[in-house]
């Protein structure tokens, strides 16, 4: 999540709490790599699991089961989401992002390093997916050598834990700050062969409002997919973000830029779509009744069947 979008912030954290775990070198104890992800995943976001009896009942009425992002978020610990993964687990594929893109420039590595060691360590047998990066060539993650270096500690982190692995890029044809943080040479040049190769899944975060309302057609769509097939061989590809940065947008254009993105189909080599709106928590909460947006992402999720055609990576 680009910094400057601001968070909400998760209300039922302690504000002081301060990961313990020591930054000695090793990896955690193996854990069970989660349950088998399904061919094509139906993402959302939860930046905010306070909610929790609403959030639950409205992941578990839509119509396809859905994958969960969870953002751990800043000063937290895994005491304040053990009930969060517990309730959200029966309902929905989770992906953990220990963290945010927006937190990633103030988080050392060492803290990096210890904050991801204590959320595997908590949460490893219930987590089927870890991020261990969120869009990593954004300008403001910080120096592209240390952003590097704490992905790919987290990635060799989650590998000897058992897990499987997602990384996520920021996609920014023509509107990019700084030529260098471009997305595909910007991965060519700083992740390195092992973590490319041995990725379970690559993403690719996208926001329309925030490259001056430039709506890419599906071909480019696809030959960017095909592209990051190619660049990580091994790896399923997909959106890690969709929506509009703008908050106060309209419900309609929300709708609209939901719809848009859940059903594009996109036929690139191991696309297993994704999305993962960003604001689940604040554009389709309350819940109940349904509100429009949360219709809106049901009515995209029941496509008729062969409108995408996902296809299964390599097993790995």
């Amino acid at each position: 999540m680009r910094s400057g979008r601001p968070r909400l912030a998760l209300a039922v954290a302690c504000l002081g709490l301060l990961l313990s775990c020591t930054s000695a070198p090793g990896s955690p104890p193996a854990t069970p790599p989660g349950r088998a992800l399904p061919d094509t995943l139906y993402g959302v976001t939860l930046d905010d699991v306070s909610r929790l009896s609403q959030l639950t009942a409205s992941l578990r009425d839509l119509p396809q089961r859905p994958t969960a992002r969870i953002v751990f978020d800043p000063g937290t610990g895994p005491a304040d989401y053990a009930e969060a993964v517990a309730a959200l687990h029966p309902v929905a594929h989770l992906m953990g992002l220990p963290v945010d893109s927006s937190a990633m420039a103030a988080t050392s590595l060492t803290e990096h390093h210890d904050r991801t060691a204590a959320l595997l360590a908590a949460f490893g047998g219930q987590v089927d997916l870890w991020e261990v990066g969120n869009e990593v060539n954004g300008g403001w993650l910080g120096p592209a050598g240390q952003v590097a270096a704490k992905v790919t500690d987290a990635y060799r982190q989650v590998v000897a834990a058992g897990g499987r692995t997602a990384l996520t890029l920021y996609y920014n044809p023509g509107c990019a700050e700084d030529p260098g943080h471009e997305m595909l040479p910007w991965a060519r040049a700083e992740l390195p062969p092992e973590l490319r190769d041995g990725l379970d899944v690559l993403l690719v975060s996208y926001y329309e409002d925030d490259c001056h309302g430039y709506r890419p057609p599906l071909a480019e769509w696809d030959a960017l997919f095909t592209e990051l097939a190619g660049l990580f061989p091994h790896a399923r590809v997909g959106f890690g973000e969709t929506g509009l940065s703008d908050r106060s947008a309209p419900t309609a254009a929300k709708a609209e830029q939901l719809t848009h993105y859940y059903t594009l189909p996109v036929t690139a080599p191991r696309y297993l779509g994704g999305h993962f709106w960003w604001y689940y928590a604040e554009d389709m909460l309350p819940y109940p009744p349904a509100n429009p947006l949360w219709t809106a992402l049901a009515g995209a999720i029941t496509r008729p069947a062969g409108t995408t055609t996902p296809t299964q990576g390599p097993p790995r």
